[in-house]
């Protein structure tokens, strides 16, 4: 029996990748979304919008690419800079990979490269066909056999679970500044959403770490050392008081308070380690590699099971509010512009009329109270319309007018002020038409019927 990833990866990786990708995806759709508004819709100024828009664009791709591209040349760096280690040359870093490889049934060691860093460190870099992993020379000095198996696992757990790959693209244009600081935007939102799968990732990892160390005190141990050596002393971590008591719950929230108060950067890491290292996934773990016929792991339960929920329903309400608002703004940008509805009416002119042939009045409704219809709001327009022909204004006047008839098609004296603004534009076709209208829609003893009448003739 081999030992697989899914053995010791933490049961909230795979729910905090999910949720963390999705905002991550959501967050760069909202930036670009976003500049794409800009230039599209205008909403400043126009010119300096457009302007304000594709210079943001332009930035944030090429800031993308130029972080990108920077990865492979960052690499090639790292290894010219260091040595590779091999069973002649740094012998325990070469000897302590083979140790962690094989208890991880590691498909096999990438290439080491110990890089000349007094600061204790270790990382890898998945870019391209082959991995890497490198690790510091003041690594080497200060840790032990079995740390340094344990920091050489950490890499491995990470390209064995994939997630270095990934870890790469988002977090070293970051760390390694390969590209100006303004331009690094598009990784730093990237990262602000991945930021809480990796630290999942980071516990797996952890895990198998333990796993080919026997035990979570040299992972501590590595850890105290590397993250908190400002803070505590790699011997300071002790966990045999803690480890006795097995998995009662009072045991580790004691040594969490404890040891938040020496490192609290580190703290964490070592209780979810230490917790798992007492439970029977871990003891079952260990027998895989000693090759034992023990049950099924999947029938070990897994102590940190009962609080993946909350990474679940975190990741999924922090995508959701985010989703609806890059859509929105996406639409937005790529509508295009609605055009003016223009409402033409027209009359064919005729050379006679029925006075008995007008439409019956149609009763208005009622309209609410302050509502700006019915006889008040067409008594307004119709004053309007004449001020602007008494003033000879007849293009305002035809505006008010159609606009008026557009709501009412059957007001007499609308379509009697139209025809004398076609008088005005010198349009007379235009004007018997709605002479000709104004004569259909009102009564013989009316004196606007008497007066379209006559203009009728006298036209004709």
């Amino acid at each position: 029996m081999r030992l697989r990833t899914s053995d010791y990866r933490h049961p909230a990786e795979l729910p905090t990748f999910v949720a963390s990708a999705w905002l991550a995806i959501t967050l760069l759709m909202l930036a670009e979304a976003l500049m794409v508004w800009l230039v599209l819709a205008r909403p400043l100024y126009a010119p300096a919008s457009m302007a304000l828009g594709i210079v943001l664009l332009l930035a944030f791709h090429a800031g993308l690419v130029w972080g990108i591209v920077g990865i492979r040349g960052h690499a090639d760096g790292l290894r010219r800079a260091g040595r590779r280690a091999g069973p002649s040359r740094h012998g325990r870093v070469d000897q302590a990979a083979e140790d962690a490889a094989r208890r991880l049934a590691a498909p096999g060691t990438p290439p080491i490269y110990v890089i000349p860093v007094g600061e204790v460190d270790s990382f890898s870099i998945a870019w391209g066909s082959v991995p890497d992993i490198f690790v510091t020379e003041g690594m080497i000095r200060g840790l032990g056999d079995l740390e340094l198996r344990a920091a050489l696992a950490h890499e491995l757990a990470h390209l064995k679970g994939h997630h270095a790959r990934l870890l790469t693209l988002v977090r070293l244009p970051l760390t390694a500044r390969l590209a100006p600081t303004l331009l690094l935007a598009p990784f730093a939102l990237a990262w602000l959403a991945l930021r809480w799968w990796a630290s999942v990732a980071e516990l797996s990892a952890d895990r198998g770490a333990a796993i080919a160390a026997g035990g979570p005190e040299p992972v501590a141990h590595w850890l105290s050392a590397a993250i908190g050596h400002d803070e505590l002393d790699a011997r300071d971590v002790n966990l045999h008081r803690y480890l006795a008591d097995g998995a009662q719950e009072t045991v580790w929230e004691l040594a969490e308070e404890d040891l938040h108060v020496i490192a609290p950067l580190v703290a964490r890491r070592i209780i979810e380690l230490a917790r798992f290292a007492t439970s029977a996934k871990f003891t079952v773990c260990l027998a895989i590699i000693g090759d034992l016929n023990l049950p099924s792991i999947d029938r070990r339960p897994d102590p940190a099971s009962s609080g993946v929920l909350p990474h679940v329903a975190t990741g999924m309400i922090a995508g959701l509010w985010l989703t609806p608002i890059a859509i929105w703004l996406t639409l937005i940008a790529g509508a295009p512009p609605e055009a003016p509805r223009t409402t033409v009416q027209s009359f064919a002119p005729v050379e006679s009329f029925d006075p008995e042939m007008a439409p019956a009045t149609v009763p208005e409704a009622e309209a609410p109270a302050g509502a700006m219809v019915g006889a008040d709001a067409a008594q307004g327009m119709l004053e309007l319309a004449r001020m602007h022909k008494e003033r000879e204004e007849y293009d305002k006047a035809l505006r008010v007018l159609q606009d008026l008839l557009a709501i009412d098609v059957e007001n007499a004296e609308a379509h009697y002020l139209l025809a004398w603004t076609w008088v005005g534009l010198e349009q007379p076709q235009k004007a018997v038409a709605e002479f000709t209208a104004t004569a259909n829609l009102t009564d013989p003893s009316d004196e606007m019927h008497k007066e379209a009448v006559a203009a009728l003739e006298r036209m004709e």
